[in-house]
């Protein structure tokens, strides 16, 4: 017998860093809480949101992102910083710096070695 529809498993919070190189990618690091994610951004490191519903992940990171402060609108992933980059948010006067990125449908993260 069918099941009804699956839900969606929660986006997750995770650590990040920007690989260094020319590819963009993001590096997932340890997975973290919200308070967590929110101390790293407000320490200008960046955080990234992983999980297979974009729209949630979006969601997740604009609450991470305007916890800190006014954030940006969602920022598609930026070519000049490589064909692996993520869409992300930060703040609107770029202060703390470091970005909250998340994970769309075709663009994923690298777990770090």
């Amino acid at each position: 017998m069918p099941s009804g529809p699956s839900t969606p498993p929660v986006p997750t919070i995770h650590e990040a860093e920007r690989e260094s190189g020319p590819s963009g990618a993001v590096l997932r690091g340890p997975l973290i809480e919200m308070a967590a994610a929110v101390a790293r951004r407000k320490a200008g490191q960046d955080v990234v949101v992983c999980g297979s519903d974009v729209d949630a992940n979006r969601r997740l990171a604009y609450q991470i992102e305007a916890t800190v402060g006014p954030a940006t609108r969602p920022q598609f992933p930026h070519t000049s910083a490589g064909p692996m980059s993520l869409p992300h948010l930060h703040q609107r006067n770029r202060s703390p710096d470091g970005h909250t990125f998340y994970e769309a449908d075709k663009r994923k993260t690298k777990k770090k070695p």
